[in-house]
């Protein structure tokens, strides 16, 4: 038994606890995903640890109690698993945020009920597992949460992150299998496995992420822009440029917090309004670059026109020159052209704000 029990659980734990000291070491990732990774970690070894204890004394009439103890928390983590990922894509609205909290705590709530009425799960007297008529809750609410990673993935796929969102869908559908396995087919500790699998490729992914990433944004970055531009020469698209009005100012009078304020504004409503086959990037300070490739002049105004709008509502201003590249032509000269159009119109919108005041 012991011996089946270190087959099945060591590999799994080893990976949990090397995780969780890349996490507490590494610095790289903001404070609130490393947050929600080192939660989605030991959430994962707690799971574990509650399959070693089922594991051990299942069916030999001793510890019930335990087993009962170590079935509840068992019931009220094994789908709240999932949601340091969904708080991790950082796409999903408060509201809907709250709703699947709340739903965790209310299953929470009902598996340590449980071990007092049986409504989710018992135990005869041999310690064998029987379930109770609410034992669908928890299932269902993992499916809940499962659908709301999926939708995550899409949002991400929308905003242009297509690798993230391809990572996302590939986990839920892994996520939904290990379930079915684990409940319908008998297998032991998949689950969990699958868990700390997810975090640790997860977190791998987002380790990589930082080199083509900026770290304030999350919008691509110079080496990425530039990249991009080699591979969509032989194409035609438009190039734009995108700069903060009044950025200087803002930090001069309100503090650069104020000021990352608003480069975080610009940036998110600008990855929110963008077509799915643009690409969006920071280029570094307030200055921004989107490439549209197999646009049109009329497509391109339109989604500047309504970038411009959200911005404007959020109590900022950009200034925005574009152009279109044809294959064959010289890209380095398009930029400059768009470059020069973009202080042209900053340089318009100041004058225009003088003669207002």
């Amino acid at each position: 038994m012991l011996k089946d029990v270190i087959q099945l659980s060591y590999i799994i734990i080893v990976a949990d606890v090397t995780l969780l000291l890349f996490l507490l070491f590494n610095s790289t990732l903001s404070p609130k995903r490393r947050a929600c990774f080192i939660l989605a970690a030991v959430i994962a070894l707690v799971m574990v640890v509650c399959n070693i204890i089922r594991f051990l004394f299942q069916g030999t009439g001793t510890n019930i109690e335990l087993m009962k103890v170590s079935s509840a928390i068992s019931y009220a983590i094994s789908g709240p698993v999932v949601l340091p990922f969904i708080f991790i894509s950082s796409v999903i609205g408060k509201r809907v945020r709250i709703t699947v909290q709340i739903l965790a705590a209310l299953n929470a709530v009902m598996s340590f009920v449980s071990i007092f009425n049986g409504c989710i799960f018992k135990y005869d007297e041999l310690g064998n597992l029987k379930l109770g008529w609410l034992s669908p809750m928890p299932f269902i609410l993992s499916g809940m949460y499962v659908t709301v990673l999926f939708v995550a993935s899409i949002i991400k796929f929308k905003l242009g992150s297509r690798h993230e969102s391809l990572f996302i869908m590939i986990l839920s559908i892994f996520i939904i299998s290990a379930v079915i396995m684990n409940t319908f087919l008998g297998f032991k500790f998949l689950v969990s496995g699958m868990a700390i699998l997810s975090s640790t490729f997860y977190y791998m992914f987002f380790t990589t992420q930082t080199l083509t990433r900026d770290a304030m944004t999350d919008a691509l970055n110079r080496h990425s822009f530039y990249k991009d531009v080699n591979s969509l020469k032989k194409k035609q698209m438009f190039v734009v440029s995108m700069d903060l009005n009044g950025l200087k100012h803002i930090n001069d009078t309100q503090g650069h917090d104020a000021g990352d304020k608003a480069i975080l504004a610009v940036s998110e409503t600008a990855m929110m309004m963008l077509p799915v086959k643009c690409r969006f990037y920071r280029m570094g300070g307030d200055e921004f670059e989107i490439l549209y490739p197999s646009a049109s002049h009329s497509e391109v105004e339109l989604m500047l026109n309504k970038i411009r709008d959200a911005i404007s509502r959020k109590g900022y201003s950009v200034a925005i020159g574009f152009g279109e590249y044809k294959r064959g032509m010289n890209f380095d000269d398009v930029f400059r052209e768009v470059d020069a159009m973009m202080y042209e119109d900053k340089a318009r919108m100041k004058a225009a704000a003088l003669q207002q005041q």
